[in-house]
């Protein structure tokens, strides 16, 4: 009689001690797999803007392509002088945006050993837009557009165009105005005759009646694409990190293509724009129309803007500034 309730007891104690092992062994088979063994890179990526050309970042975040190419991402959006400062310091580890800050640290006396190791050209485009009393880039002697800051890239943008329509550059007084929606504000208040802005805020101020009076961008002056730039030691310490990134955002750029209510969707998010119409033209924008080589062609037209903003000629050369190992890496093994 007294039996009967040890062997329960042995018994429950065994399978106890069973379910024990067994939940180790499941736990060291879990945590041996690929990814927990290890976590997975991380890269802390500076964006120089925030408009519709991060497309592909954001897909690749949204859709999860970075973490399928094994890193994770982390987006910090701030100043072009300040990611600059950021890379040196190594607190980031990829910048992302125009050329302009890049090339001309580039340019400087002492420059830091940064290379571009890719290029994402969107269809961007950039007008000129005016007050309508404006009707003509030449009746704009004597006044005043706005710039972000001086020898800032949409800086250079304007001087392009005054140099086009044979209008004196000393002749325009620039007004440091800030981002594009503080830009659009101060040719709306009247303080300013006109700016350079894309093509959604172009179509905003279209809308309200002011005048799209030139764009930059023509078939044999391509817009600069945006370019990401590490530190050069980086493509040597963090390789596997940022082959893993920019296989993610290849994958991204494939989707955002075609997926427009996905690309839609993350504009809306991301840029909070308000109507079709603008979400839609931002949206066209974005789309990328070359990547991931940051050509020949595209860095001549760089410079040429960046030597209109500084005013000066900048002595850079093209195998200087870009690498390319990266991604022909990636070409190599079918991944473009």
């Amino acid at each position: 009689m007294l039996r009967e309730p040890r062997q329960v007891v042995f018994m429950g104690l065994k399978a106890i001690n069973l379910s024990v092992c067994a939940f180790w062994v499941a736990t060291f088979v879990f945590l041996s797999t690929p990814g927990w063994s290890q976590q997975r890179p991380r890269l802390r990526v500076s964006t120089l803007f925030i408009g519709s050309s991060l497309l592909p970042v954001w897909t690749a975040q949204d859709v999860g392509y970075f973490s399928r190419a094994g890193v994770h991402v982390e987006l910090i959006s701030m100043q072009s002088s300040l990611s600059a400062t950021a890379l040196l310091a190594g607190e980031v580890d990829v910048i992302f945006g125009t050329p302009q800050v890049p090339l001309s640290l580039l340019s400087s006396k002492n420059p830091p050993n940064f290379v571009s190791i890719a290029a994402w050209g969107s269809g961007s485009q950039h007008w000129l837009v005016v007050n309508p009393s404006i009707k003509s880039v030449k009746e704009l002697e004597g006044k005043a557009l706005a710039t972000s800051r001086p020898k800032s890239a949409d800086h250079g943008y304007q001087l392009a165009i005054l140099e086009r329509n044979g209008v004196d550059a000393r002749r325009v007084t620039f007004l440091s105005a800030g981002a594009q929606a503080e830009r659009v504000a101060a040719v709306e208040s009247g303080k300013v005759m006109g700016s350079m802005v894309n093509r959604y805020y172009a179509l905003t101020l279209k809308n309200k009646g002011f005048r799209l009076i030139e764009k930059l961008e023509r078939p044999d002056y391509p817009f600069p694409p945006a370019i990401f730039v590490v530190a050069k030691e980086s493509l040597q310490t963090k390789r596997t990190a940022l082959k893993a990134f920019l296989t993610g955002l290849i994958e991204a750029t494939k989707k955002h293509k075609n997926d427009k209510e996905l690309s839609l969707r993350l504009i809306k998010k991301h840029l909070h724009l308000d109507g079709r119409e603008v979400i839609e033209a931002a949206y066209e924008d974005g789309l990328t129309v070359s990547y991931p080589y940051f050509t020949e062609r595209q860095f001549q037209v760089s410079l040429d803007l960046l030597n209109k903003s500084l005013g000066q000629t900048t002595d850079l050369s093209y195998q200087r500034v870009v690498d390319h190992s990266l991604v022909d890496e990636i070409a190599r093994a079918g991944g473009l």
